[in-house]
């Protein structure tokens, strides 16, 4: 061989060991088989499912899912979702496959789940009724339960002496449903028949008032119960009877009359108050300004109450007296004569705001009433700016009377008055003047 092949040779090894040593990396080693393809969320911690398999979960709302482009087709993603617990999955999306050395990238909504469920508000006539769903006691009525899946829930109403209620409530999630459940009662009924010597006592059964007697109660519920009988005059009776269901139970008792007491009480007033109190030409005291004043222990019968007050006209009347019982007298009192000596003087002038003056004394400024004793009197008006007014005045006893005043403004000067003074000045003035010149020419 010659040395120019060995050396040919020589660097063609030398170059062949060279590439073999230099380091070589992992996508060189795949011949640059690798894409990438990036998932984005809009909530963070979503699951990427691929292919229907979890790949990863995002950390910041990103995932990055590595393609190795050697492998078969079948291997290569095709699909994906996110998905997260308490929010819906989001929609499935198709993958395209991702060329050597590039980065896809696909971005997926979830959208936070609605309310899974409901509740279911009960109420029942009568209340305080024990409520069951499914089986289970919640409470009493109104009762509102809640945590309810949607759908249909079995629900029982019971209460004692009533039969027990049951239907199904529907419910939907995020909803309350309402159900209101009509008791029926158990007890059986019966009636009772009420009657009593004398006849017309007030009947009360468990104190509730029924009427009078004669009456039949019915719809009572069966068992014992009271009956009470009221009437004046007589006591009252108290008793209990028992009923049966489907059948009358008759209650029929003589009443036992109240001794009648021989006195009553006389209640008496008077308009003015004040005045002596006579009964029967007794004198009994004084009769309150407000109020009664009360007689008691008078006799049954019929008495003569008579009133006496100083300036009035004795007052008498008759009154009956039933034993046990009140009477009541009111007389007004008649005056002796006419003892009204004063009258109503009403004033107004025009203008108003005019000073009174009344026999020469100030008495206010108009419009204003006074009370004066009766008679005649001199009113004079007077307001700056406008000549008095005066006139007389009537007050007649019990009566208003009524005068007003009509003020003139005063005169003012006015230049016709002044105008010929100025003109006869003038003249004396001119002569004065002529005469001093004419003296002065001489």
């Amino acid at each position: 061989m010659s040395l120019k092949k060995l050396l040919t040779c020589g660097f063609i090894f030398i170059a062949l060991f060279a590439v073999m040593a230099a380091p070589v990396s992992a996508e060189d080693m795949l011949g640059n088989q690798i894409g990438w393809i990036t998932f984005h969320t809009n909530v963070d911690g979503a699951t990427i499912y691929v292919n229907g398999n979890a790949a990863g979960t995002t950390v910041n709302q990103v995932y990055t899912y590595t393609v190795y482009l050697d492998g078969s087709p079948s291997s290569m993603p095709t699909n994906a979702y996110a998905a997260k617990s308490g929010y819906q999955n989001s929609n499935t999306q198709t993958l395209a496959t991702p060329s050597a050395g590039e980065t896809l990238n696909y971005y997926m909504t979830l959208n936070p789940t609605g309310p899974t469920t409901g509740s279911i508000y009960v109420t029942s006539s009568p209340s305080n009724a024990m409520v069951y769903i499914d089986g289970t006691y919640v409470g009493n009525t109104p009762q509102q339960s809640s945590g309810y899946s949607a759908g249909y829930h079995n629900v029982e109403v019971r209460k004692s002496g009533y039969q027990n209620w049951a239907s199904s409530a529907s419910v939907t999630a995020g909803a309350t449903a309402n159900v209101y459940a009509s008791l029926v009662a158990v007890e059986s009924y019966g009636t009772i028949s009420v009657r009593s010597t004398p006849s017309g006592a007030s009947v009360y059964l468990d104190g509730n008032y029924q009427g009078q007697t004669p009456t039949t109660v019915s719809g009572v519920v069966k068992g014992a119960h009271t009956i009470e009988l009221n009437k004046a005059g007589y006591n009252e009776w108290v008793g209990q009877v028992t009923v049966y269901a489907g059948q009358t139970s008759t209650i029929y008792p003589t009443l036992q009359a109240i001794p009648t007491p021989g006195t009553g009480t006389i209640y008496v007033s008077s308009s003015p108050g004040g005045a002596y109190l006579y009964l029967d030409g007794t004198y009994e005291g004084v009769t309150p300004t407000y109020g009664t004043s009360a007689i008691d222990n008078v006799n049954a019968g019929t008495h003569t109450i008579t009133l006496k007050l100083s300036g009035y006209k004795d007052a008498t009347t008759s009154v009956s007296v039933i034993g046990g019982g009140t009477a009541t007298v009111s007389l007004p009192l008649t005056p002796q004569g006419s003892s009204v000596t004063t009258g109503t003087l009403s004033l107004s002038s025009t203008p108003t705001g005019a000073n009174v003056f009344i026999n020469n004394e100030y008495k206010g400024i108009t419009p204003f009433s006074i009370t004066l004793d009766a008679g005649q009197y001199s009113v004079t008006f007077r307001l700056p700016g406008y000549t008095d007014s005066t006139t007389t005045a009537t007050v007649n006893a019990g009566a208003t009377s009524t005068i007003q005043g009509s003020l003139v403004p005063t005169s003012q000067p006015t230049q016709s008055g002044s105008f010929p003074v100025a003109i006869f000045g003038g003249i004396f003035i001119a002569g004065l003047l002529f005469a001093a010149l004419k003296v002065r020419k001489e």
